[in-house]
């Protein structure tokens, strides 16, 4: 029976019925109730929506049936309840009238569960985008086990379940791994030459690595580098075995060790020098290492060593003891002076040692206070007196500069490796200016003859390393910034002529090689048709090369020649776009220069990556496998090559 017959009596003759709401009589002949409906919706809505749900088989959102059959609702709750239904019953009969053009959807056609679950495909994308996450983020694989990070998870997305571990150790990151290497491999693929930066480096679970960096001109012709790998070195740290592992490492990019790689950039370790030997490709010390072992060399000197070990006492006070620091916060407040904390120092990281100096020497009164006073003053043996201060005030004097020449070296982004001769240079030119009669010091304390001392014992150190190297030669002669004017290479300028000569044409021989183009140097030219004023006057202007008689090697000469005609540009110039603008000029030269341009002056870029790679491998992640730590470290550091996965 239909619900409308709640609200209306059939009449005795059976051809009407009465509204029980308002007594209107309403004409109702056999079974059909439209008439009834449409009554209800014209003047009592609130009646008519009533009905409605129940004939659609909608319930009343605050039934308490249940409640009353138990007879748990408390008279209060009852209360509550009947105010709430009343004040609802008013609202939707205001509301719901505004829905009616869509009850049928609303009420006919039942929801979807499509809507509340999520698809395979979807899914996929959803582990790839945590997988990239983990990966990127360096975090930890167990993220997926915590908690509050699967409470987050269900808050965003229900229906998602969190891959496992093992899956994303097995499958997503592994995918990720590889997709990233091919984008490395067919970067390389299109590389006629680059360079390449070596280190190795043990991780806190005590396992060795090794990584390498691959440096090359990018298609904007801008330096840009990518990390070929991270890998752990099982043997034993022999010549052989490095060499072995870098070629490697290389075939796995299906390239083979040649002419195409300009320089590799390493320490000065013993066996990485005899590897890099056999494998016959040319070396650059890293001048950041050479720096250390020369900085070291220069803390030996009997006369620095005593006030450098004093100043490591010093720290030393400050490094494990709250109090001490406390009371020497007490005394640089006293004195009116800057709150600063004594920084650690490092064997490794010689400017460590001249931030501690520079600090030493700002906080001079209040430390002299300090050491006086500090228990009883049992550290006052450790107070600086004046010759301390003059020999700390020349070390500044003297490695304040080479620690900003090699912060200025480390950069990946623009030339470096043509700077180091004339850096050397530089120095030698300040040794100089202490052996002149006529010196001028500016500052009293600076002690002469032992920054001379200081000054020959970086040098010594330096020339050793670098003074015989061919490739720096030939890198600052090719930066048009400096050239073989600038700087003294000990050999005349027509041998230094005759290596970029030798080395200009095997660079070429191996570009034409790689690209398969034909120089047709040596062809007899084709007569040129005449144009323009040319074609009037019957007067070519353009050179003519007689046939069968220029050579590339004179095609080279000629453009050496040209090029050092050419005057120097100034120290802001970026060399690389100026051989971008000048290539036409120069096509054979141009060659060898972006072979030699992109070589390091240091393996800065190596000890990035195991800066990385301890964020990856701490003492949380020890348990790590050598695989999974070294796909984490490649994904992370190529990071600008990873695919982002996009919903």
């Amino acid at each position: 029976m239909s619900q409308v017959w709640d609200t209306f009596s059939k009449d005795e003759c059976g051809r009407r019925a009465t509204c029980t709401i308002c007594n209107k009589s309403i004409s109702n002949a056999g079974t059909n109730t439209t008439n009834l409906w449409n009554h209800l919706k014209g003047l009592h809505k609130a009646k008519f929506n009533e009905l409605d749900r129940l004939k659609r088989g909608v319930q009343n959102i605050f039934d308490t049936s249940e409640f009353e059959d138990t007879g748990t609702l408390s008279s209060t709750a009852s209360t509550l309840i009947a105010s709430t239904s009343s004040t609802y019953s008013s609202m939707t009969s205001q509301v719901l009238p505004a829905l009616e053009p869509l009850s049928d959807t609303i009420f006919n056609k039942q929801t979807s569960m499509k809507m509340f679950t999520t698809s395979q495909a979807t899914k996929l994308k959803l582990d790839k985008i945590l997988a990239y996450t983990i990966a990127i983020d360096m975090m930890p694989y167990n993220v997926v086990d915590r908690e509050g990070f699967q409470l987050y998870t269900r808050a965003l997305c229900p229906s998602y379940k969190l891959p496992s571990r093992r899956t994303l150790t097995d499958r997503r990151i592994p995918d990720l791994y590889k997709e990233t290497k091919m984008v490395v491999e067919n970067i390389l693929t299109n590389l006629s030459c680059f360079s390449l930066t070596t280190d190795c480096w043990t991780s806190v679970s005590n396992k060795p690595f090794m990584a390498v960096t691959c440096h090359y001109l990018n298609a904007e012709f801008k330096l840009d580098n990518v990390c070929l790998g991270c890998q752990e070195l099982i043997e034993n740290h022999t010549s052989e075995n490095l060499s072995d592992a870098l070629q490697l490492m290389l075939l796995e990019y299906n390239k083979d060790i040649d002419i195409c790689i300009g320089a590799i950039t390493t320490d000065y370790g013993a066996n990485i020098l005899k590897a890099v030997k056999n494998l016959d490709v040319p070396h650059i010390p890293c001048f950041g290492h050479s720096f250390n072992t020369a900085v070291k060399n220069v803390f030996k000197l009997e006369q620095v060593n005593t006030a450098i070990e004093k100043i490591k006492s010093i720290q030393n006070i400050f490094a494990y003891s709250w109090k001490s620091v406390r009371e020497m916060a007490i005394e640089q407040k006293r004195f009116d002076l800057k709150q600063v904390k004594f920084p650690s120092y490092s064997k490794t990281r010689w400017w460590s040692m001249l931030d501690l100096i520079l600090v030493v020497l700002s906080q001079e009164p209040a430390l002299a206070s300090f050491l006086r006073t500090y228990n009883n003053g049992c550290f006052k043996d450790r107070m600086i007196n004046e010759q301390d201060v003059t020999i700390l005030k020349t070390l500044i004097d003297v490695l304040q500069p080479i620690r900003n020449i090699s912060d200025n070296l480390a950069g990946e982004s623009y030339v470096t490796a043509s700077a180091i001769l004339p850096v050397i240079s530089m120095i030698k030119t300040k040794l100089n200016e202490c052996d002149a009669d006529n010196v001028v010091i500016e500052d009293n304390d600076i002690d002469v003859d032992l920054k001379k001392k200081l000054l020959k014992v970086v040098i010594d150190l330096l020339n050793s390393r670098y003074t015989n190297n061919n490739l720096l030669k030939l890198s600052t002669a090719l930066d048009p910034r400096f050239k073989f004017h600038h700087i003294q290479f000990g050999i005349a300028d027509n041998e230094i002529k005759e290596i970029m000569e030798d080395n200009c044409k095997k660079a070429w021989t191996h570009w034409k090689l790689k690209t398969n183009v034909n120089s047709g140097c040596n062809e007899p030219p084709t007569k040129r048709k005449l144009t323009g004023f040319s074609a009037i006057f019957n007067v070519d202007t353009e050179p003519q090369l007689t046939p069968g008689v220029v050579t590339t090697e004179q095609l080279i000469q000629r453009e050496i020649n040209t090029y050092f005609e050419l005057p120097k540009v100034s120290f802001e110039r970026d060399p690389i776009a100026w051989w971008s603008l000048n290539c036409s000029m120069f096509p054979y030269l141009s060659i060898l220069a972006k072979q030699v341009l992109c070589c390091q002056a240091t393996s800065i870029a190596s000890e990035r990556v195991f800066s990385k790679a301890g964020h990856i491998v701490n003492d949380q992640r020890a348990a790590l496998t050598e695989e999974h730590c070294s796909q984490l470290i490649f994904i992370s550091m190529n990071k600008k090559h990873v695919k982002i996965p996009i919903l």
